[in-house]
């Protein structure tokens, strides 16, 4: 993959005892037929100078040769679990949950990448900064040999401590998959992952940001692939409605306010009717401008969605 090189920032960080058993780190792996990506991806995590670690590898019903690759790899540290296919993520990270040992749970995706001392800079900012729950890093994306994108955040190379739920309320800011590692005991205040909705991260993560500060080191340790089979038509689709169901879930439970949950509303129902229109389905279109825009009464883009699916679908007069 070509690449330029990347600087990184240098300080001081409290280095952890690897054989220290209270800070072993569970990573969860969750995998569907991505045999050719697998060992890359586990490769990365076998590499990383952090070693006290067990990888847990979930796989969800694979038919294509995943468990031979996984077991041609001869590491102790790796467990690997094959489950009837089920299609729900959450169901399976809390699966996984059930297996884990260590007392840090970190996640990766199996076509995704991490950088060798990923591992090692998170776990040391725990120890520096023991009052937040959780921590995450930029990433890169990348396509084959092409950088889609050298960072996500507009900040580099600094770390902050601080809660960035008031910036996910406010779509300001986003938790990629395989960057996220957290303390097993923010479970007991969380609660695990809602095995009703197919991916449920964003809830989850909604609600990890809700009652934890992160610590966010601000710089591409993951790299994101971006490939033709990581993306089904229809997770958009589903991806907005757990967002909806994420923010009637938080106001409901007074985490957020309803000025929050209209903007949401507005948003969703924008998107669901910009995909059902791209699809010809004007009908179902229609019906979600006309929510986005009940939403939030008089805002110019809903308007003009909803004024300009209306003039689409509306029957015409007979001559």
């Amino acid at each position: 993959m070509k690449s330029k090189p990347v600087a990184f920032f240098s300080r001081n960080y409290f280095i952890l005892d690897h054989s220290d058993s209270m800070n072993m780190v569970s990573i969860i792996l969750l995998t569907y037929n991505r045999s050719k990506l697998l060992q890359e991806c586990i490769h990365s995590i076998l590499n990383q100078t952090y070693t006290n670690f067990e990888l847990l590898i979930i796989d969800d019903g694979s038919d294509d040769d995943t468990r031979e690759r996984v077991l041609e790899i001869k590491d102790t540290r790796i467990s690997y679990f094959y489950q009837p296919r089920c299609g729900y993520t959450g169901r399976l990270k809390n699966y996984a949950l059930s297996k884990a040992k260590g007392s840090f749970i970190a996640y990766m995706d199996s076509d995704d990448l991490w950088k060798e001392d990923k591992l090692q800079k998170q776990m040391d900012l725990f120890i520096k900064n023991p009052e937040i729950g959780f921590s995450i890093t930029d990433v890169t994306t990348f396509k084959g040999e092409e950088i889609l994108s050298y960072h996500a955040y507009p900040f580099q190379n600094t770390v902050r401590c601080e809660s960035i739920f008031s910036r996910i309320t406010a779509n300001r800011f986003l938790i990629y998959g395989s960057v996220l590692v957290m303390k097993r005991s923010c479970f007991d205040k969380v609660g695990h992952y809602d095995e009703t909705m197919r991916s449920g991260d964003f809830n989850f993560h909604m609600r990890l940001a809700y009652h934890y500060d992160c610590g966010i080191l601000y710089e591409p340790l993951v790299l994101r692939r971006v490939h033709d089979t990581n993306m089904s038509k229809e997770i958009p689709f589903e991806n907005y409605e757990e967002y909806l169901a994420t923010y009637q879930y938080l106001y409901n439970n007074g985490m957020v306010k309803k000025k929050p949950l209209r903007q949401a509303k507005g948003i969703a129902h924008l998107k669901l009717g910009k995909l059902h229109e791209g699809r010809g389905n004007r009908k179902k279109a229609l019906t979600h401008y006309l929510n986005s825009f009940t939403a939030n009464l008089f805002y110019p883009r809903y308007v003009y969605s909803l004024v300009k699916i209306y003039l689409k679908v509306k029957p015409q007069k007979p001559l």
